[in-house]
């Protein structure tokens, strides 16, 4: 299919919306789990953040197939979500009411990361990267890491690291190939990650 690589800069209001529902459509993350609110405010955020780098894919129609996206600064990222107070708390409440296992994991989340990385002056997180469930396997992920390396390396990032489940294998291989290397691994909540980096010449 063909596709255009598209900065998060580029899109319109409902170029995010159709972002927001792909990442809650194929991506079983805890930001998923928040509720869809929740994804769309975290990528209103991130059009907004002039430091943020993201790239998109789509279609000569205007379909979303793919998105990676990374931030100097994830947990500013992630801070800005819980403004204005009384939207988050409101969310937090459906939560309660709704999935309260989500909001249990989201507070072990938070309260049971066990030497979770800091990171490096001048280096870029890659936050999220997917691909929609009909486009798989098809290389499109390889061109978006691509893409997302460029913008991050002329943007003047020194490095680029990332954190990836221990059990995700095709994505350890993906980022291996195309030069990551893990440099420590760690437990955040339930889960076990490595966290992986490549170096930018």
């Amino acid at each position: 299919m063909d596709f255009a690589l598209v900065e998060f800069s580029q899109l319109d209001p409902d170029g995010i919306n159709r972002l927001a529902a792909l990442h809650h459509s194929v991506m079983q993350t805890l930001l998923s789990n928040l509720g869809l609110p929740v994804v769309l405010r975290y990528y209103q955020l991130a059009r907004a953040d002039r430091s943020a780098v993201g790239i998109c894919a789509v279609s000569p129609s205007g379909e979303m197939l793919g998105w990676a996206l990374g931030s100097p600064h994830p947990d500013l990222m992630n801070s800005r979500l819980r403004r204005p107070f009384t939207w988050f708390l409101s969310q937090m409440l459906r939560l309660t009411f709704t999935r309260p296992l989500v909001l249990w994991q989201l507070l072990s989340s938070v309260l049971g990361s066990s030497g979770q990385p800091v990171m490096k002056s001048g280096a870029i997180e890659l936050t999220y990267i997917g691909v929609a469930s009909n486009q798989r396997n098809k290389g499109l992920g390889r061109d978006l890491l691509d893409a997302f390396i460029e913008a991050s390396r002329s943007a003047g990032h020194p490095s680029i690291v990332l954190n990836v489940e221990m059990e995700n294998a095709p994505a350890i291989a993906l980022y291996e190939k195309t030069g990551f290397k893990i440099i420590q691994s760690f437990a955040e909540g339930r889960y076990k990650r490595h966290r992986m980096e490549l170096v930018l010449e």
